[in-house]
């Protein structure tokens, strides 16, 4: 129960952090049409999903580098923007934020969820 509570308390910060530098990076290329696109996240949005990611989700974070958390971040953006549905999404999530034996349960992964869609 405490991690939910961490995670909808780091959800709700990381909202009212974008909430104030909101707007649209217009001045990424184009992926070719038949490969799923490559989302690089603003760097400053990457390091609140990271220092977010790292207070809620001690375990999953543990041994890894900030590239290695922002990038659960950059895949799970590209898949929404791939238009994957939000429930092989989160099954991506699961997957991408498994640290050893320890993976990221169903509630954990839809956290991580809700907070990307922000972010992306």
């Amino acid at each position: 129960m405490s991690r939910t509570t961490a995670a909808l308390a780091a959800g709700t910060a990381v909202f009212a952090l974008l909430l104030t530098g909101c707007g649209e990076d217009s001045s990424t290329a184009a992926a070719p049409a038949t490969t799923t696109p490559a989302v690089q996240v603003d760097p400053g949005k990457a390091g609140m999903f990271v220092v977010s990611y790292r207070n809620a989700f001690p375990k999953l974070a543990a041994g890894r580098d900030d590239l290695a958390v922002s990038g659960v971040l950059n895949q799970t953006c590209s898949d929404i923007k791939a238009g994957k549905s939000e429930a092989d999404t989160i099954a991506g999530i699961v997957k991408s934020s498994t640290n050893g034996s320890v993976s990221a349960t169903e509630q954990e992964a839809r956290a991580v969820y809700d907070m990307a869609k922000l972010m992306c």
